[in-house]
């Protein structure tokens, strides 16, 4: 019979060898070109606060999902997205235009609308509604389509911080344009133009308050959309908030929302890896986007009784640059952007993907753009402890990490 020691000499060699596979696996997680490690398992340190963007609501008080319960892909999807990145997901079920009796419209044109919109227009009243009954502070409202960064906090609290200053920025420039209509000097390129009308965020005065991580003074945060136009320019009273040197920003010829589009201003305005924040003018694509109490309560005003006549997100837009009838320069609502999006559309390939803009001249798309530590990408890669894989990154990324 093998003696005793034998026997652990054996077991010492087998958790050696263990050991050894286990470092190898996890060498080539880290140093793999396109990968990354990460957590399979989204933990807050046992110390640490839940309040502010630490909370699983990443600082708003209640985030809300917009799915219609027949794409339960897609419900499923962005679940698992969420568990991986410490968040809770309200849900607000997308409604069948089937549903809808005619009478309950809001005056306005809706019959040129399309059915896909008129549902989706009404699943957002839903939830804008729902933020107004449960007398909710702020609410993050989503579609279930989006996707984000595994670093999306980091991101939140960077942008906090511009968002707590963006309504005094927005106001002096509004104050100025009223006193000094803009004449832009036109021997001012386009850079020039861009350059002294934004301002950067480290040179602004701003306390932490992690209660009120985005401060209150605002209507809506456009936080993930598919296109979004910066303000006009304005030399004497900056309308721009910059966040240099973000890591997390696609390289510039990445900056597009869809292969086949051009390439967005703010790839050749601003240095490479640059985010801006702006007071919102022309949006597409309502992805993403946080309102406070009395924001929805405008906003539900405007469309779920005032009037319906196109579709939601060309709605918000015009409400938020100030064309909707009868708005006014004194009225109009305090609505704040960011170029490139912190949430884009998870196109996909065959899992829980958008159906928007799915296809265009440059072929399928796949993924998500602006996004570059996709969390719905690395869904598989997560679940099976391997490291992350990056999107939009810079030519010479491979290299520097021994590609």
């Amino acid at each position: 019979m093998p003696s005793l020691s034998h026997g652990r000499a054996c077991l010492a060699v087998a958790f050696g060898f263990i050991l050894f596979f286990l470092v190898l696996k996890l060498q080539y997680a880290i140093h793999s070109p396109t990968s990354f490690s990460f957590t399979t398992q989204y933990s807050r340190p046992s110390n640490s606060r839940t309040h502010g963007v630490s909370n699983d609501t990443l600082g708003f008080q209640k985030i809300f999902v917009i799915n219609a319960p027949w794409r339960s892909d897609r419900k499923d999807s962005i679940a698992l997205a969420a568990s991986y990145t410490g968040i809770s997901l309200d849900w607000i079920p997308g409604v069948s235009v089937e549903d809808m009796q005619d009478k309950a419209y809001p005056p306005g044109n809706h019959r040129t609308v399309s059915p896909g919109n008129k549902g989706s227009w009404r699943a957002h009243m839903n939830a804008i509604r729902t933020v107004i009954e449960r007398n909710l502070t702020t609410a993050l409202i989503m579609e279930d389509d989006g996707d984000w960064d595994l670093r999306i906090r980091e991101q939140l609290e960077v942008f906090g911080k511009g968002t707590r200053k963006m309504p005094e920025l927005i106001a002096k420039a509004e104050r100025q344009v009223t006193l000094q209509p803009p004449s832009w000097d036109t021997k001012l390129d386009r850079k020039e133009l861009a350059k002294r009308s934004s301002i950067d965020l480290s040179s602004l005065s701003s306390r932490d308050d992690t209660n009120n991580v985005y401060g209150s003074d605002w209507d809506v945060l456009w936080l993930g959309h598919c296109g979004a136009e910066l303000p006009p320019p304005a030399l004497n009273s900056p309308n721009r908030i910059l966040i240099p040197n973000d890591d997390t920003v696609p390289s510039p010829q990445h900056l597009k929302p869809m292969r086949s589009a051009p390439l967005d201003p703010i790839s050749t305005l601003y240095p490479p890896h640059t985010r801006v924040l702006h007071h919102l003018n022309h949006t597409l694509c309502t992805i993403a986007y946080a309102v406070t109490q009395r924001g929805a309560r405008k906003i539900l005003y405007e469309f779920g009784v005032r009037e319906f006549s196109k579709g939601y997100d060309f709605a918000l837009s015009d409400f938020c640059n100030g064309l909707t009838r009868g708005s006014r320069r004194e009225t109009m609502p305090v609505c704040i952007g960011v170029n490139p999006p912190l949430f884009s559309h998870w196109f996909g390939d065959g899992r829980g993907g958008s159906d928007i803009m799915g296809v265009g001249s440059g072929g399928r798309e796949t993924g998500s753009r602006y996004v570059r530590w996709s969390v719905r990408r690395n869904l598989e890669r997560l679940g099976t402890g391997e490291g992350v894989e990056e999107s939009w990154g810079d030519p010479s990324d491979e290299e520097r990490r021994g590609g």
